[in-house]
């Protein structure tokens, strides 16, 4: 029996219904009334049909629904960023982050930034328990705090 046989007798991490979901979930926060983009917005914007776009957001249960292609996927990924990858990328217990583009920022601005993040979470920390303002304050610090490392990351890789 060879490897590619054994490993067929194990289920997949992830199921195809929970992928599925997972996109369409992700694509919900974006896209549909009320939201930031109509399909047809993200449709001309990314170049993915509209069709695959609303096969997407049928629940991943369903015979209609119908998976992005991965070039689809990626397209939607670019233009929505980080914050939608994580939405959907985030039932793998991992994150994605927007690497940086443009001018190298300012050293003391990027140091004067960080100082006030560690701060904020030093007095936050200060009775060793997350409230539950502080928890939701904590997100938005991360992201900013990993932001800042890349930034510092294309810094040294200017060098």
């Amino acid at each position: 029996m060879t490897l590619v046989q054994s490993a067929a007798k194990f289920p997949l991490l992830v199921s195809r219904e929970q992928a599925r979901n997972a996109i369409g979930n992700a694509l919900r926060l974006f896209v549909g009334r009320g939201r930031r983009y109509s399909v047809k917005q993200l449709s001309n914007a990314t170049g993915v049909p509209d069709w695959q776009i609303n096969t997407a957001l049928i629940d991943g249960g369903s015979p209609d629904n119908r998976p992005l292609p991965p070039e689809a996927l990626l397209s939607i990924t670019t233009f929505l960023g980080a914050v939608f990858t994580n939405e959907w990328l985030r039932h793998t217990n991992q994150g994605a982050f927007d690497l940086p583009d443009g001018e190298e920022p300012d050293p003391m601005s990027v140091a004067a930034e960080a100082a006030e993040d560690t701060a904020e979470v030093v007095r936050m920390a200060a009775d060793q328990a997350w409230d539950g303002a502080e928890r939701q304050r904590l997100p938005e610090i991360g992201r900013r705090k990993i932001e800042r490392g890349m930034m510092l990351v294309a810094a040294g890789r200017a060098a």
